[in-house]
């Protein structure tokens, strides 16, 4: 269980920042990059998590189902991705991060 809201917290985290920063630097292919990063990350957690980063469709897909009791998609499936949204936000508003979408910005003007 721990091991899952790890997985969904680190995997919202990047799925998160990634969409933002794509967002933010207006990229041309933003949208597909996007996509494509989102579904290689859906991929690599299938097998462990399921690879939902969406606590609202993670439980209309899989509350109830055998093998999981209610605790256990709560702290997988809404606390992980919860906490990795919220730790996104403040990597985003990082100096680092910031730094990088205006070195993005002046390469495209």
């Amino acid at each position: 269980m721990i091991l899952g809201a790890i997985i969904e917290a680190v995997a919202t985290c990047l799925c998160r920042l990634t969409s933002r920063v794509l967002s933010e630097s207006d990229s041309k292919f933003g949208n597909i990059l996007d996509a494509f990063f989102g579904t290689m990350m859906v991929v690599a957690a299938f097998n462990f998590s399921g690879g939902y980063f969406n606590p609202a469709l993670a439980t209309a897909l899989k509350l109830g189902c055998e093998g999981n009791t209610f605790v256990e998609h709560m702290v997988v499936y809404w606390l992980g991705a919860t906490v990795g949204s919220v730790i996104s936000v403040f990597i985003f508003r990082t100096k680092t991060i910031q730094n990088y979408i205006k070195k993005i910005k002046k390469k495209q003007e």
